[in-house]
């Protein structure tokens, strides 16, 4: 199995409010929502990371667990249904296929140990930066009863979780077929304003279901690079 991805929300400048879904999807029909639903992860629960471009490992951000919006992970703990993260290779699994956009590089020892894969901008103007813009996947098989769409309206929990979210586009979608959300949003992380964008892909297995979420971070003045990487990876295609 090679990396994993999720075509995320595209960005669009910092003026321009800065986040924007889905749009640039070539196969995917989009359907804009303004979502009454909840949140959103998956096992890995927690998810995206940001760091500087000259510390270690990429770190998972704080996801308040007190939040109002149902989440994923919630409904995964009420069913009692049992969720496993993937590594690449994992038997069974699903095979997701992730282009590089320009100017960014796999995470290489910085990817944290829950996600799938991890990549990070590293473009010419990357050492210059106070806030390096990643993408982390997560990829994580459910078992039990699970319903597809319930976990479709719970996708936007996570990320309307964050301290001083601000939504500025949700919709639902699909990657490679498969049913999809997307949600991006500009929150306070220790101080910056920075943007999240997210995507949720509900991928059917044998007696199983896989759950593959991407996680895109920036600060306001990157917003244009996770931008131009998130339209890049746009065509990001799964197999079974």
């Amino acid at each position: 199995m090679t990396h994993s991805t999720v075509r995320l929300l595209a960005v669009t400048t910092c003026a321009a409010a800065a986040l924007a879904v889905a749009g640039c999807s070539s196969d995917s029909s989009d359907s804009s929502s303004p979502s009454t639903s909840s949140a959103t992860s998956s096992s890995a629960s927690a998810s995206t990371a940001a760091s500087s471009p000259s510390t270690g490992a990429l770190v998972p951000r704080d996801i308040d667990a007190t939040g109002t919006n149902f989440t994923i992970a919630d409904y995964i703990k009420q069913n009692n249904i049992v969720e496993t993260p993937l590594k690449p290779g994992a038997e069974g699994a699903p095979t997701i296929d992730l282009p590089m956009p320009e100017g960014w590089s796999t995470a290489g020892d910085k990817t944290p140990d829950y996600a799938y894969a991890a990549i990070e901008y590293t473009g010419p103007d990357a050492s210059q930066a106070s806030y390096q813009p990643n993408f982390i996947a997560l990829l994580s098989k459910l078992e039990g009863t699970v319903d597809a769409q319930a976990l479709i309206e719970a996708a936007p929990g996570e990320i309307k979780n964050l301290k001083g979210a601000s939504v500025v586009d949700e919709r639902t979608t699909t990657l490679s077929g498969y049913p999809a959300y997307d949600i991006a949003a500009t929150y306070d992380l220790e101080g910056t304003e920075a943007l999240s964008a997210q995507k949720t892909v509900i991928i059917p297995g044998d007696g199983v279901t896989y759950i593959l979420q991407l996680n895109g971070t920036s600060d306001q003045a990157q917003a244009e690079i996770l931008g131009a990487a998130a339209k890049a990876i746009d065509g990001a295609t799964i197999s079974q």
